[in-house]
């Protein structure tokens, strides 16, 4: 079994996803329906190339990570999913495994709904489909950013280039991340990523604490990430603002 829940004792109220809260009323009340909320903490394997997946996950808080690796167990980061959009939509084209590992990098609140469900939703409500299309595009777009990025940009420019992905997604100044997450989401070594940090502290672009890291400037960070950072942004604003 890839995942199992674990119900949150006291659910945070969630601040939205934004692909839900796009569709029209009649649209959402009827996904709303077939629903569940659950808390899922970091760590948490959503889906895999492992196994086949049955479910859709739609973050409210939080943000997925997408992974990919190889033979030897080495992982590299290929997008991350917050609260404008899912993961899961392998499992509307039938029992088959994901196309990339899908884990919960930061803990939060996410609405649960069955593929078999919501592929009755995006058959007979056309919203509900171009909602779904625009998501999808704009997240093929930041993946296949990001091989380009792993393959052609320094260490120190990705490294920028997510700690802002990440403030973004997460709608906060405050990462919770290791130093080992942030190793394994640059496909690094930890003691090269703790140099560049201990670079990025010194300039006062951050503060690291334990088990998280807090944005206090995004002025170095910006100047120093590559253009993938300010592609992948201008394309997903644009999508949501069509």
């Amino acid at each position: 079994m890839v995942r199992s829940f674990a119900m949150s004792q006291a659910l945070r109220k969630p601040r939205g996803n934004r692909l839900l809260g796009s569709l029209a009323r009649e649209d959402r009340n009827y996904l709303a329906s077939v629903s569940r909320i659950e808390h899922a903490p970091q760590g948490l394997v959503l889906s895999s190339r492992s196994e086949p997946g049955a479910e859709v996950w739609f973050p409210h808080t939080g943000a997925i990570a997408l992974t990919a690796t190889d033979e030897t167990g080495r992982s590299v980061q290929t997008g991350v999913v917050g609260r404008e959009g899912c993961v899961g939509v392998d499992a509307l084209f039938g029992p088959s495994p994901a196309l990339s590992d899908a884990t919960m990098q930061v803990e939060g609140e996410i609405s649960v709904i069955p593929a078999t469900q919501f592929r009755t939703a995006i058959d007979a409500r056309p919203q509900v489909q171009r909602a779904l299309s625009k998501f999808l595009h704009g997240l093929a777009a930041q993946s296949l950013q990001t091989i380009a990025c792993n393959r052609l940009h320094s260490l120190h420019a990705r490294c920028c280039r997510w700690l802002l992905t990440m403030q973004d997604t997460l709608e906060s100044d405050t990462i919770p991340l290791t130093q080992e997450d942030l190793a394994t989401l640059l496909g690094s070594g930890r003691p090269r990523v703790n140099l560049l940090l201990a670079g990025l502290e010194r300039d006062g672009s951050l503060r690291r604490r334990r088990g998280r890291i807090e944005l206090l400037t995004r002025t170095a960070l910006e100047r120093d990430a590559c253009e993938c950072y300010r592609l992948v942004r201008e394309m997903t604003e644009g999508l949501h603002n069509d």
